[in-house]
């Protein structure tokens, strides 16, 4: 596809067109049958947005690009857009007034926030399923490969999704290309949810946790949260005072955590 068919990709929103028909279509093809609308972060200049109505579901999109909206509109309905900041979308809000229960997520994430909007999505239990673009070394953070390379971004993802490889993108599937290959992963709700209340305390926990990865767990625990509760933490899990966070495994970690969070 010639760049002459895209405008001008924006840096500051941080723009890169999605061009590859295999991608798109690996994308597309995740569609959960029993969802009931589609919600897509950054639809930009409409790649996925015209295969994403095939469906038959409603589809909705939040673009901060202005010049998108009316090719968008020829597309979707003009009111299910909406033209704002991802991050300052009011999901909540929108799940309500449509009384959708069971949305599938879709974006081609800009890069520079897409932990941030990650962690926001996870927050909202109307999104049961999400299809997601991100660079490979976050991506690789969300679904790591390597059993040593245990962090709080893949604990914290992990605690509310099952989480899968899509498909893998090299720089060419866009225009213009990046710097960095990307990935698409998926996310499947998990049935429990009952951490979904406390996910800032979570949250915190696993920043403590993983903060100094490399280094032994035992002392970086004692400085925060004193010695009494650090033994009783790592006890829990099954694991020694020296032991590095990146070697923990999930269930260890969410073990931790309960013991943490259930102290008196």
């Amino acid at each position: 596809m010639s760049d002459r068919k895209f405008p001008w990709a924006n840096k500051q929103f941080g723009q890169h067109f999605l061009h590859s028909k295999t991608v798109i279509e690996s994308i597309v093809k995740r569609c959960p049958v029993d969802c009931d609308a589609i919600l897509e972060i950054g639809p930009g200049p409409a790649v996925l947005t015209p295969h994403l109505t095939r469906h038959g579901k409603p589809v909705f999109v939040v673009e901060m690009d202005e010049r998108f909206v009316e090719k968008l509109a020829t597309i979707v309905p003009a009111e299910n857009i909406f033209i704002q900041d991802a991050l300052k979308f009011d999901g909540p809000a929108f799940f309500k007034q449509h009384g959708f229960k069971k949305v599938w997520l879709v974006s081609n994430l800009p890069y520079n926030v897409s932990v941030p909007l990650t962690t926001q999505f996870l927050e909202w239990p109307e999104i049961t399923e999400m299809s997601l673009m991100y660079q490979k070394e976050v991506a690789d953070k969300i679904l790591p490969r390597d059993k040593n390379e245990m962090n709080s971004l893949h604990c914290l993802c992990a605690s509310f999704f099952e989480l899968s490889s899509v498909c893998f993108v090299p720089p060419g599937a866009f225009i213009p290309p990046p710097k960095v290959d990307s990935q698409v992963l998926h996310f499947k709700r998990k049935e429990n949810q009952d951490l979904l209340p406390e996910v800032k305390k979570l949250e915190g926990f696993l920043r403590l946790v993983f903060g100094q990865r490399r280094k032994q767990l035992g002392g970086i625990l004692k400085k925060s949260i004193g010695p009494e509760l650090t033994e009783k933490v790592l006890a829990a899990g099954g694991v020694d005072i020296t032991i590095r966070a990146e070697t923990l495994t999930y269930s260890q970690v969410m073990i931790m955590y309960e013991a943490f969070s259930t102290r008196s």
